[in-house]
């Protein structure tokens, strides 16, 4: 189900929603804060959490360790950028990069790594701050509550994050996905059918889904967990609770699932839309 205008009631954010408002371009804010006005409560969950901590949190302080070895922020940035190809990625990389337009920033390394501290712990008070609640945490996905130990010095503490945020696969995951068996096997099947055969985000999720259905033991794995990440928060997303995101892959997953669903616009479609400029006379 999809609203044509704006979301109602209490949302579901997942992970791109906090990350785009973070570093996103202005329209894009724009678009989440008006949709947010019209939620009741601002929900998610501790694996979107673990989510944002992976693909925001972990990218900052891999880049603060690299601009550490680095003769200056923009040989960093751009050894960087050769290394992390992902959208999400992309979309922070890209927010950091505007910093290097203040020459001083660009030509002084320890005003920099200062930036970069001041954008790590921003962005974990970032998700805080913008989250009302949690789901109970089916999945047992402890990784979310991991967090960057103060009272220490700093580049000790980002070690110790990322050996945490790393995972031992000492969660739920393989319970909850058990637990759901009967509507992951609704996935498959109406995966195969039109539209949802053509989501092309949708389907690369399916497709592991549907070579672990008899055992499903193999999505516990670190790597398979991210890849069926939008599955697993879409069958997590209570009834009651519409989802809030710009990714439509979960378009399908949610349709045949009978959870709500709000997609926001894209930048392109949002540029689009914009008014023209009147041109001088």
């Amino acid at each position: 189900m999809k609203m044509n205008n704006s979301p109602v009631g209490d949302c579901f954010l997942e992970t791109s929603v906090p990350r785009q408002m973070l570093f996103g371009h202005s329209l894009i804010k724009k678009e989440i804060r008006k949709s947010l006005g019209h939620c009741t409560q601002r929900w998610s969950s501790f694996y979107v959490l673990m989510e944002y901590k992976r693909s925001v949190v972990k990218t900052l302080i891999d880049l603060y360790f690299v601009a550490k070895e680095e003769k200056t922020p923009s040989d960093a940035l751009h050894y960087f950028q050769e290394g992390f190809r992902t959208r999400q990625n992309k979309i922070i990389l890209s927010a950091i990069a505007t910093l290097l337009e203040d020459s001083e920033i660009a030509n002084d390394k320890s005003r920099f790594l200062v930036k970069l501290e001041t954008l790590v712990l921003g962005s974990l008070q970032f998700f805080q701050d913008l989250i009302d609640q949690y789901i109970e945490n089916k999945t047992g996905c402890s990784l979310g509550k991991t967090l960057i130990q103060q009272g220490i010095p700093t580049e000790e503490a980002y070690r110790r994050f990322l050996e945490e945020i790393d995972c031992v696969k000492s969660c739920s995951l393989e319970k909850f996905l058990r637990s759901k068996k009967n509507q992951l096997k609704r996935l498959i099947g109406e995966g195969e059918k039109a539209p949802h055969d053509r989501n092309k985000g949708f389907q690369e999720a399916l497709s592991l889904i549907k070579s672990a259905i008899e055992t499903l033991d193999t999505l516990k794995s670190k790597t398979n967990c991210m890849k069926v990440g939008d599955i697993i928060i879409a069958l997590e997303l209570p009834k009651r609770q519409q989802l809030l995101t710009f990714d439509r892959g979960f378009e399908s997953s949610c349709q045949i699932l009978g959870k709500k669903i709000f997609v926001l616009s894209s930048l392109a479609r949002l540029r689009k839309s914009r008014p023209s400029t009147p041109q001088p006379t």
